[in-house]
């Protein structure tokens, strides 16, 4: 089994695919996604995804709370810009769930933004933009702005402090992570995998 968490509309085949977004409970429901595209409250793009099937596809799973899969389930975790948008006692919580429910020798691989990359961007005479920027302060959710931002050394230390080992940077669309070539999404990110 392989768990990937914070999919919203991007399951995959073969995963099991979680996220917290209210989609997950919308698309339980006939004809909620209509009546709430109707009064203005979801676009176009979203309805269609409903529409699809998309959402149905989604498990409903707070990483930062205790899991309900067994310990040992799972092969591989992976997770896409997801870690930025958690508090760190939330990040720190999810990391040791993902150790807990991975099998010995399995892998969980993340990607985040690269915040040196977003360090090395900064501008004095444009720090306003800069930090709407990193903070994704301009979204109306709080669980859609961001909490922490990590690079390598950051993320590495976080992963070892719950258990894992051989954690290494890795590549867009390459890794020891199976199905890596169609996980992948965000080709500007920083690629992190560790063994349990």
């Amino acid at each position: 089994m392989r768990l990937h968490f914070g999919a919203f509309n991007c399951p995959r085949e073969g995963w099991i695919n979680t996220d917290v977004t209210p989609h997950v409970h919308i698309s339980r429901i006939p004809g909620l996604a209509r009546v709430i595209h109707a009064l203005g409250k979801m676009s176009d793009q979203r309805l269609v995804e409903h529409q699809r099937g998309v959402f149905r596809k989604v498990e409903y799973l707070d990483v930062t709370k205790p899991w309900r899969y067994g310990s040992g389930s799972f092969d591989a975790i992976f997770s896409s810009h997801v870690f930025e948008h958690l508090p760190l006692h939330g990040a720190r919580n999810c990391l040791k769930e993902s150790y807990r429910c991975l099998k010995t020798g399995g892998v969980i691989r993340l990607s985040v933004p690269d915040l040196d990359a977003y360090i090395s961007r900064y501008l004095p005479e444009h720090s306003l933009d800069w930090a709407i920027g990193f903070f994704e302060a301009n979204e109306t959710s709080e669980k859609n702005m961001h909490h922490f931002m990590y690079n390598f050394d950051s993320l590495s230390a976080l992963l070892h402090s719950v258990g894992f080992s051989s954690i290494q940077r890795q590549h867009y669309k390459q890794g020891r992570c199976p199905d890596v070539e169609k996980m992948d999404n965000r080709p500007d990110s920083l690629f992190v995998e560790a063994i349990k």
